[in-house]
């Protein structure tokens, strides 16, 4: 996860997850429809959560589990829940944290290429 601070190489299973979580809420729409927001409560919270070892191990899940499931109201909601659970697994790896900002969070996961 760490690896991903800067760059979208992924590493192993646990970056590639973190990747793929990163870029759903980046491209998610800004004020999700009732349909939207619904489908990306599903994603959230029916994500398998695949990093089983390591310092990341379980992450996601025990972030359902404490946090409760992703607010999906709108993308600023998703992006910061996300950046609160993976501070979390920073944390518990021992590693430094992020700042929550939701401007920095698109500026480093949504490029501006108007693309969507």
């Amino acid at each position: 996860m760490a690896g991903l601070a800067e760059s979208n190489e992924t590493r192993d299973v646990c970056s590639a997850q973190w990747l793929l979580l990163w870029t759903t809420a980046a491209y998610a729409p800004e004020q999700p429809s009732r349909q939207e927001a619904e489908a990306l409560d599903t994603f959230y919270t029916k994500f398998q959560d695949l990093c089983r070892e390591g310092p990341y191990a379980h992450c996601l899940r025990d972030a359902l589990r404490d946090y409760g499931r992703p607010p999906t109201g709108s993308r600023r909601q998703v992006m910061l829940w996300l950046c609160a659970a993976e501070n979390r697994c920073l944390q518990r790896a021992g590693l430094p944290t992020k700042r929550c900002r939701y401007s920095e969070l698109m500026g480093r996961w949504r490029y501006a290429d108007g693309y969507l």
